[in-house]
């Protein structure tokens, strides 16, 4: 079955940045389809001439994005077969380059159209100044395309134009046991089979924080053997989920003590991707990002994939 990459573009550097990740993921699979996407508004002012010539005239500008797009596929060492911009039709069978310009009420729901329609494993968009500034395309953001996404959304950081990466070797997931990170899990480890890359699954357990450590007079041995017994149940739940993948897919994972973000972020360094999950309310099997993928969002050092929920119910927001 061909892996379909959709890439956000709107004629940025930060979607230069999309565009090297879009690479970046199709490149995993051989028959890999990658699909560019420049989304400009449907027409809201009828049928009259001058409107006619408006929307033909947005069409045409945002024909003229995605040369650029084909200009820097080429120039990265692209395939070049770009198969033209017209049209939302069939991704072609045999892998290779599409680019569409396509019309629709935001680049949201351009993105989100196209990837259901196709079945795309993933949606790649750029981030503005790493996530800060949060603008993504015209008149749109990467929350509005990672907010009900029907399938994973990879957000390139600023700059990932330049760095020219490889395959990638290791792939992080964000892991707290609850369903959605299993099912983010299990995303990931696809990804690292089809990769050949090695899996490091990380916990983070911030034990004062958790209310582990304790108020007087309970004494720092105590407080020592309530942190020992946090991480053991942490470190049990990443040996059972790694457990649970197939023989196939090469997997470690590490317990970090500390906070949360702080410790993911420090960890991601070695990572050429992260994995998150949404977090567990809203739309059955759709992204809704939460405060620790919004916190990876803006500072990991690797590009972030949140992965939609799956088919588990209730629980945290995958850490």
């Amino acid at each position: 079955m061909t892996r379909t990459i959709v890439v956000g573009y709107d004629g940025s550097d930060h979607g230069d940045d999309a565009l090297a990740l879009g690479r970046l993921l199709a490149g995993i699979a051989a028959d890999a389809e990658l699909v560019v996407a420049c989304a400009y508004p449907d027409d809201p002012l009828g049928e009259s001439a001058a409107a006619l010539e408006m929307a033909q005239g947005m069409r045409e500008d945002a024909e003229r994005t995605l040369e650029r797009a084909r200009a820097w596929l080429a120039g990265a060492g692209g395939t070049g077969d770009a198969g033209g911009t017209g049209g939302a039709g069939p991704a072609a069978a045999n892998g290779g380059v599409s680019l569409r310009a396509i019309a629709g009420a935001s680049p949201s729901h351009v993105l989100h159209g196209l990837a259901e329609q196709l079945g795309a494993a993933a949606i790649v968009i750029g981030a503005t100044h790493h996530g800060r500034a949060l603008r993504l395309l015209t008149g749109s953001t990467p929350e509005a395309v990672l907010n009900h996404a029907p399938c994973p959304v990879a957000v390139a950081p600023e700059g990932f134009r330049d760095a020219h990466p490889s395959a990638p070797r290791q792939l992080g997931v964000a892991f707290d046991g609850s369903p959605e990170a299993q099912h983010t899990l299990a995303v990931a480890a696809d990804f690292a089979r089809s990769a050949g890359a090695r899996l490091r699954v990380v916990t983070a357990v911030n034990s004062a924080a958790a209310g582990v450590y304790p108020p007087p007079p309970l004494d720092v041995v105590a407080y020592e053997e309530l942190s020992e017994l946090a991480r053991a149940e942490a470190r049990q739940r990443l040996d059972d989920a790694i457990a649970s993948l197939a023989p196939d897919v090469q997997a470690e994972g590490a317990v970090l003590d500390g906070d949360t973000v702080t410790m993911l972020v420090a960890d991601a360094a070695g990572d050429d991707l992260l994995f998150t999950g949404s977090r567990g309310q809203g739309p059955f099997r759709r992204v809704l990002v939460g405060s620790i993928s919004a916190h990876l969002l803006r500072d990991a050092p690797c590009p972030v994939v949140v992965v939609p929920r799956g088919s588990g119910e209730g629980g945290s927001e995958a850490a």
